[in-house]
């Protein structure tokens, strides 16, 4: 008897030891975008956003992105205490949402002369014309604003990886039909591996990549990119809690070139 017990209970661990394994194969392959948004190989310390201009001193463009997640801006608080050059802000979200803060976080970059860009954040299992749609009706770009981008950071539950390009290609191509210029391409560095690296077809648009790894220069990895979001922890006066820090690539000058005319 004593021989049969030791066998069920081998079997028991056996059999414990098989699912928590497959639990495990499953996040891996098919949650390993969300395991790698939660455990980023990032130095996330807060820091001020004096501090990033100084250890990144081989850079002169900085500046900001922000949505409604930032709250009530204080934008004359934020003008005069940092040296902001730019700001991304979020416009629309999916095929339905206007970010509560656009209208009023658009107006003051334009009043206190920060240049100003919106973003789209991409849903991947609604319908891309319907989403470049609402950007389109949402915002209206000036000259001296940066370009239009598309967010694009999740697979899709529904469709295959040609099928979210063809989306993303679509949404790409309305905007520009209709605002004359080239949007921009946001995105962090495993996904933009993962889909755009070897494809020529994205190759066109400016790419924003988010990096969280401020020992580590994206030249390294990417040989063509125009600007870098390196933390989601930047103190800045104007903004409660943490905000997104980015990196223009290359001199004031070239910045100057990117403005829409």
């Amino acid at each position: 008897m004593a021989r049969r017990k030791k066998r069920k209970t081998n079997n028991r661990f056996v059999v414990i030891s098989l699912i928590l394994f497959l639990t495990v194969a499953f996040f891996v392959v098919y949650q390993r975008d969300t395991i790698y948004r939660v455990f980023r190989p990032a130095e996330q310390q807060a820091r001020t956003y004096r501090y990033y201009q100084t250890y990144f001193n081989k850079y002169s463009v900085f500046g900001i992105d922000v949505s409604l997640y930032q709250g009530d801006i204080n934008w004359t608080k934020l003008s005069s205490k940092q040296k902001i050059d730019f700001v991304f802000i979020r416009a629309t979200a999916g095929n339905n949402r206007v970010d509560s803060k656009f209208a009023y976080n658009w107006e003051y970059a334009k009043k206190y002369n920060i240049k100003r860009g919106a973003y789209h954040y991409y849903r991947p299992n609604e319908k891309s014309t319907d989403q470049a749609n609402l950007f389109i009706n949402t915002v209206v770009i000036e000259s001296g604003d940066l370009p239009p981008v598309l967010d694009i950071e999740e697979f899709s539950k529904v469709q295959s990886i040609r099928s979210l390009k063809r989306g993303l290609l679509n949404w790409l191509h309305l905007v520009e039909n209709h605002y004359g210029v080239t949007p921009m391409l946001y995105t962090y560095n495993k996904f933009y591996f993962q889909l755009f690296a070897k494809d020529e077809r994205f190759s066109r648009y400016p790419l924003w990549i988010a990096w969280y790894n401020i020992n580590r220069n994206p030249d390294e990895i990417i040989d063509d990119w125009s600007f870098w979001q390196f933390t989601d922890k930047g103190i800045l006066r104007g903004i409660e809690g943490g905000v997104d820090i980015n990196i223009f690539n290359g001199t004031p000058e070239d910045f100057k070139k990117l403005l829409i005319p």
